[in-house]
């Protein structure tokens, strides 16, 4: 039957809550990982690095963004040596994005040092409840992400790492990505 909209209600505000501390605790996340890199091109590299070599238009989708930003930050990535792209072999008009072993161990850095903040952060929660708090919130990004994208547009590949710490593998909804 589904919730109802009283208790999706509820989940509502410390919805809005947490939209309303992304942009400060990505900035605190982003200098206590001692990194220039912009937040979302961070993001982008986690992407390349977990899911494997994509084309830029498969990471707008995935993203839920416009080509324009992706290749703002593909730009970012590539300056800096964390991505290289080649020509797609299947359609050599295409390129295909990869993250370097720098931009691995940069993102593996970067990661390690949000999981520390985080884990001060959180440091009054029992791992248990991290671990359940994981495993609901990649249900419910799913869920969300097949409400609001159109029918074929789906893409369900989750950040394999946060699965992993919590323990979890979510079960894809509807039908696979395209990549």
């Amino acid at each position: 039957m589904g919730p109802t909209p009283e208790s999706c209600s509820e989940l509502l505000r410390p919805l809005r809550s947490l939209m309303g501390l992304k942009q400060v605790a990505a900035q605190m996340l982003n200098q206590h990982s001692k990194t220039d890199l912009p937040y979302a091109a961070t993001g982008l590299l986690a992407e390349l690095v977990h899911c494997g070599e994509s084309r830029a238009s498969e990471l707008a989708q995935h993203r839920i963004v416009d080509a324009s930003v992706v290749s703002r930050q593909v730009s970012q990535l590539e300056q800096a040596g964390l991505i290289t792209r080649r020509p797609d072999p299947q359609d050599r008009r295409v390129v295909l994005l990869r993250a370097t072993p720098e931009g691995e161990q940069a993102l593996a850095d970067i990661e390690r040092r949000r999981a520390e903040w985080l884990s001060h952060a959180l440091r009054d929660w029992d791992e248990d409840q991290v671990r359940e708090l994981a495993g609901l919130l990649n249900t419910c990004a799913a869920d969300i992400r097949r409400a609001v994208l159109p029918d074929g547009a789906t893409d369900h590949r989750t950040d394999r790492t946060t699965d992993e710490q919590a323990g979890t593998t979510p079960e894809p909804p509807g039908q696979k990505g395209t990549r």
